[in-house]
């Protein structure tokens, strides 16, 4: 039996490998839009299309989460991996918008499936007292495909159609299917798995769970940090287009890198000092990133926020899932890692609404930016009762 307290166990990297290929499945649809204008989809269903998985996610995990236990967690990572391939698969015969609907509310059916379960095993293989160290590897895999893979496809295969690219994705995904039978394996080793983490939460604990008010503040507090940075992902192009300072696309691309950097460099301190204390400084720095966004004037001050941005988002997030897994109950943190998750999609779905509408009522680009760095800092004061109570 491996070590219980070593973090980069064989679990914890098969783990990270499956996290790390469900997010490619997303990264490849990065071109999905112009792909959608080639099938001469109505303008006014294309951005609905695309956002039609997050909402699928957002249905879906919440439903499925109460049923994950780290016994079933494997079995149901082979029915998600099952539903996705198949999905990529369908892209290449489903042209039309009533066959575009309904694959793309399955496709993120099996996504959710497949990472909700992966989450839950974490708590198998991920040692409490490694969490914030733990979830910065975690989230380096989640942000490795979105940098990795147009590039990939862009310079690799310029010209490949877009169903054959997800063809061959599905093809990749299909040899991780592998690595199931081993981590079913892992997952029976572990002391106390098979009893003691293989039953459903009872009846009526789920909202137990959710009305303690620690477990309510970080949810509010991941949904506040991530409809924030939504909203700027999703309208920085519009922003930087109207100022003409700098490139959004490069602004992206340095706080990528500088996310996981942080990410590599700052994680073995993650589970070192506070972690409320750390969400804080983190949030600080974020939230004036946002506000100086509004006022640089310059190229090289547009890539030295990007800059600042990354650090600051780059090192909250996984503190903000880290101090979740401390703070919850073992048998609940499998289920409140995967409400975390069901916030990130919550707030893709609030910030670009929320900006879409700020923008068509003729608000502008400094209130915007204004009120979120306001949504960061109100974030960072919800981490106050957790001060010197956490590890």
């Amino acid at each position: 039996m491996e070590s219980g307290d070593r973090l980069f166990n064989s679990g914890f990297i098969a783990l990270n490998i499956f996290i790390l290929f469900a997010f490619c499945n997303l990264a490849v649809f990065y071109s999905f839009y112009n792909y959608l204008e080639t099938l001469s989809v109505p303008a006014d269903f294309r951005g609905i299309l695309i956002g039609l998985l997050s909402v699928s996610a957002l249905i879906f995990r919440p439903v499925i989460s109460p049923f994950l236990t780290p016994k079933n967690a494997v079995s149901a990572m082979a029915a998600g991996l099952g539903v996705t391939i198949a999905c990529l698969w369908l892209y290449g015969s489903a042209v039309s918008l009533s066959w575009l609907i309904p694959l793309r509310i399955l496709h993120g059916a099996g996504y959710v499936l497949l990472v909700s379960a992966s989450v839950t095993l974490l708590v198998v293989f991920m040692p409490p007292a490694k969490s914030g160290q733990g979830f910065g590897i975690v989230s380096i895999m989640t942000l490795l495909p979105y940098a990795v893979v147009p590039l990939i496809f862009e310079k690799g295969f310029p010209g490949i159609p877009q169903p054959r690219i997800y063809f061959y994705t599905a093809q990749v995904l299909l040899c991780t299917a592998l690595l199931l039978i081993p981590l079913k394996k892992m997952v029976a080793k572990r002391s106390g798995t098979e009893q003691a983490l293989g039953q459903r939460l009872p009846k009526g604990s789920v909202w137990a769970n959710l009305r303690q008010v620690r477990i309510s503040l970080l949810l509010f507090a991941n949904c506040l940090v991530f409809s924030s940075f939504s909203l700027i992902f999703f309208f920085l192009k519009t922003f930087s287009g109207q100022s003409r300072i700098g490139d959004a696309g490069l602004f992206f691309t340095v706080s990528t890198l500088v996310m996981i950097a942080s990410r590599l460099v700052l994680g073995p301190l993650f589970d070192r000092f506070d972690k409320a204390a750390m969400i804080i400084a983190s949030l600080g720095v974020f939230a004036a990133s946002l506000w100086l966004l509004g006022m640089v004037a310059s190229a090289s001050q547009f890539y030295g926020v990007a800059a600042m941005y990354g650090l600051g988002v780059g090192a909250a997030t996984p503190l903000l899932n880290g101090l979740m897994f401390v703070v919850s109950k073992p048998e609940y943190r499998g289920l409140n890692t995967n409400l975390m998750l069901e916030m990130v999609d919550a707030g893709f779905i609030l910030g670009p609404v929320a900006g879409g509408l700020a923008v068509a009522g003729g608000v502008g680009q400094l209130p915007i930016l204004m009120g979120c760095a306001g949504a960061a800092i109100l974030a960072a004061l919800l981490m106050i009762p957790f001060i010197g109570k956490n590890g």
